[in-house]
């Protein structure tokens, strides 16, 4: 049961309020609940007790209080307009104290790395070994198949660490995700060979370690499932060992599985002669977006891939060719 948000100035009913609201539009709000509370916080802290004792220079103020990231100033300026927005809505306040406030510059959003087929090979390859290091463990066997699974059916890791064995339709090959990001629900179809991956690990699991019912992780250990930082943990040491990353520093991530999924998924439709564009809606839905603008941003990478094809097919091939056309030339002649 969740307990209700502690708040305690005097916007503390606005504030949960505003995140009931939030809730009911299908947001996931852990970093609007976040700057609620620290808003929260530093009214108290500065005796602010009405509406009109919150203006720009006290939102600027909170903003900076503390060392951060633009990134998280901008979330913390966003949340700000959006609440005044809300309440002025409401006709409890007449101004938006946060709305001449500039954004700050923040960093470039971070390109999605798109495995190659080979990469993802190699990593689950490894992902193998990881069985004979840890024989007494289901964790080799787990992490190797849901890397597949979040590739092939392009899941967050959250949506395959929260799949339970009775989400996993084995006659009608679909998954059920429930409380997805943004409150999502949907039904996910996957291959006969990805079907036959999932079947042959709920198996082993159960020859290993059964489980009384069904509703228990598809990925777990004794009734618990895995930790995101477990698995993002070793599929870091993964890509170290297949040579995609260093032990430390920026790297591809286990979300780009994610992204290589939908550009793989598109580069195929392109090889098939169909227009991706009218299929973006399936994606989208397929996907979880919550619209179709978010998927969008893939046309342009499976385009970069099939651009990139090419000058690599010319480069290769180019010398070949204008050989090949020279002797047919002369053979004419």
């Amino acid at each position: 049961m969740n307990r209700p948000s502690q708040f305690y100035s005097f916007l503390a009913p606005q504030f949960r309020a505003f995140l009931e609201l939030r809730k009911r539009l299908g947001y996931t709000d852990h970093s609007t609940l976040s700057c609620a509370k620290q808003l929260d916080h530093y009214l108290c802290f500065r005796g602010i007790a009405t509406i009109t004792g919150i203006d720009e220079a006290l939102v600027v103020n909170w903003i900076h209080a503390v060392p951060a990231s633009a990134g998280t100033k901008n979330k913390k300026l966003g949340f700000v307009r959006e609440l005044f927005r809300h309440l002025m809505r409401q006709d409890l306040a007449h101004a938006n104290p946060a709305a001449r406030i500039p954004m700050l510059k923040a960093r470039p959003h971070r390109k999605p790395y798109i495995y190659s087929l080979w990469e993802i090979r190699c990593i689950l390859e490894e992902a193998g070994k990881l069985k004979a290091r840890f024989p007494d463990r289901l964790l080799g066997w787990s992490l190797q198949t849901m890397i597949l699974l979040i590739y092939a059916c392009g899941l967050r890791l959250g949506e395959a660490l929260k799949l339970r064995i009775q989400d996993v339709d084995f006659e009608e090959k679909t998954l059920a995700l429930w409380n997805t990001k943004f409150h999502k629900e949907r039904i996910v179809p996957f291959s006969s060979e990805v079907g036959e991956k999932l079947s042959a690990y709920l198996a082993l699991r159960e020859s290993r370690r059964p489980q009384d019912g069904s509703d228990v992780p598809f990925f777990g250990w004794d009734g618990i499932r895995h930790s995101k930082s477990i698995v993002h943990r070793y599929f870091r040491e993964l890509l170290v060992r297949c040579g995609l990353s260093k032990p430390t520093g920026p790297g591809p991530r286990l979300h780009d599985l994610r992204h290589t999924f939908a550009t793989h998924r598109l580069y195929k439709w392109y090889q098939e002669g169909k227009d991706p564009l009218n299929r973006l809606p399936w994606l989208t839905t397929y996907m979880g977006h919550v619209n179709i603008e978010n998927t969008q941003v893939y046309l342009t990478i499976a385009q970069e891939l099939l651009r990139e094809g090419d000058r690599r097919f010319q480069d290769r091939f180019e010398d070949l060719a204008e050989k090949a056309a020279g002797r047919v030339v002369r053979n004419q002649s």
